[in-house]
């Protein structure tokens, strides 16, 4: 057996024609529909992007202990378990947080890494002439974008055919895993122009939409939904390469195939743009997925059973054979493929230090912080945010190491660091206590799918509320959270 995952990053569903879309020109996303079952109910667990891929290789929560960081030690790891089993693992991306402190361990579980720099700001190409300060993406990102002039310097190109070098020398071997990862589409929107003027022949520069609220029909949003579109028509256009390489091998009768998104982005809807300062609204955590297994296939075919990101390494050990750990909370997604068996009754899903969330399909509950002192903090072996460690500051007002708490520690003593503040000292977009102006809010996603009128039911919310209670529960949520969000434990 061999299995791949291609990964995107802040793709948002609604953009995409097999979810209703008929602007977006994406005829290789209409292929892959054809080709895969097509879940219409996959959610996120932990926000946003280096959370999320946590989840992705551990299959737990991350949002409930900590927030952005390594991947820590005691941490089960998919590509790990799979060397183990003799199972070989290659990450081919240009996701750019992998070089960063905060996301340092990632890429070194697998068997091989091929790491493709340039991607938003990452500081990749040297220029001294304009410089500053340190952490200077948008100047960083204009030093790179000289270096990346035409199509075949692109980083996602680049990405593109190193995968497809890696499926050329080993399509004939077996058990092996290959991981695809792409930093499109997440902003800036830098693109070829040949798939601008898909849509439009007009000038439009607009391509890095700010963290924060906009008019919807500002003409800054309307720059940035075509540029978006036309970094989704880039996608598109690899994404067939791919699947042109796996017709052409025949590889459908031997390869399980995963395209999934670490979570989506607001693009003017509801008056914001990007993410995590607002609610987990539906563009930002309901996301696409697709998914083929050889032995079971179901082409073209819909489900709509519940599920999510931490689900994915589950399903991809039940692929070559290998049980799951007993930390891994996720399910395989194999027997939903099989038939639509139901896998979760609800999931969490939320960023760290904001919003505990919980839906069951067609309910989602937000339930907001009601304490902001002395009952939020990071639990960690590698105290690291996204560009530095965690300070002096902070790390002075480390109380305590902690064994027995949390079985997932595996009986490691771990930090407890107090959280104040923001996801790091810089982060002016995720203040911790930011999202509690929004209050609690409920939907009922069958009447309001786009959630534009929050219900008053004590009924729904009760009901939501042990979901919660539950599953945080099993996620083992430190005690503190319990009181920080005054639920009852």
């Amino acid at each position: 057996m061999r299995a791949i995952t291609i990964m995107y990053d802040s793709l948002n569903r609604r953009y995409l024609p097999c979810y209703g879309d008929e602007i977006s020109i994406m005829p290789n996303f209409r292929r892959l529909a054809e080709r895969t079952a097509v879940f219409d109910k996959f959610y996120v667990g932990s926000l946003p992007c280096i959370p999320a891929r946590r989840e992705l290789q551990t299959g737990r929560y991350n949002f409930l202990h900590r927030c952005w960081g390594p991947l820590e030690p005691f941490d089960d790891s998919l590509p790990s378990i799979l060397g183990e089993h003799g199972i070989y693992s290659h990450c081919v991306t240009d996701h750019a947080h992998y070089w960063q402190e905060g996301g340092s361990t990632y890429h070194t579980k697998f068997s091989s890494c091929e790491m493709i720099r340039g991607q938003e700001g990452d500081f990749w190409k040297g220029k001294v002439d304009g410089f500053t300060e340190n952490l200077d993406l948008h100047r960083q990102d204009a030093v790179n974008r000289e270096a990346m002039q035409g199509e075949e310097n692109h980083p996602h190109y680049q990405t593109c055919k190193s995968a497809l070098e890696f499926l050329e020398d080993n399509y004939r071997q077996d058990n092996w895993y290959l991981h695809v990862e792409y930093f499109d589409p997440h902003e800036p929107y830098f693109v070829p122009e040949r798939y601008k003027k898909l849509y439009t022949d007009k000038d439009a520069p607009f391509d890095w939409p700010f963290y924060g609220e906009v008019e919807p029909d500002a003409k800054e949003v309307q720059e940035a939904q075509l540029n978006y579109r036309a970094v989704l028509s880039m996608i598109d256009h690899y994404l067939g390469e791919i699947l042109d390489f796996m017709d052409a091998h025949d590889m459908w009768k031997d390869t399980m195939l995963i395209v999934n998104t670490d979570h989506g982005y607001m693009l003017g809807e509801k008056g914001f743009f990007g993410k995590n300062y607002m609610p987990c609204y539906e563009e930002i955590v309901h996301t696409p997925f697709f998914l083929w297994h050889p032995q079971i296939r179901h082409a073209g075919e819909r489900r709509s059973a519940l599920c999510q990101t931490i689900d994915i390494a589950p399903t991809i050990l039940d692929c070559f054979g290998i049980v799951p750990t007993a930390d891994m909370m996720g399910r395989s997604l194999l027997p939903v493929l099989e038939n639509d068996r139901c896998i979760h009754d609800a999931i969490l899903f939320g960023y760290f230090g904001k919003h505990v969330n919980v839906t069951d399909g067609r309910y989602v509950y937000m339930r907001s912080g009601r304490k902001t002192e002395g009952c939020l903090y990071n639990y960690t072996l590698l105290p690291l945010h996204m560009f530095h460690p965690f300070t002096e500051e902070e790390l002075k007002q480390t109380e305590t190491t902690l064994t027995g708490e949390f079985s997932f520690t595996k009986g490691i003593p771990v930090m407890k660091i107090p959280a104040s503040g923001a996801t790091s000292p810089d982060n002016t977009c995720y203040q911790y206590e930011d999202h509690i102006k929004y209050g609690d809010l409920l939907f009922d996603l069958e009447t309001d799918p786009y959630q534009q009128r929050p219900i008053q039911d004590g009924g729904i919310e009760e009901r939501m509320l042990e979901a919660m209670r539950a599953l945080m529960k099993a996620g083992e949520a430190p005690a503190e959270l319990y009181e920080r969000m005054d639920i009852e434990k």
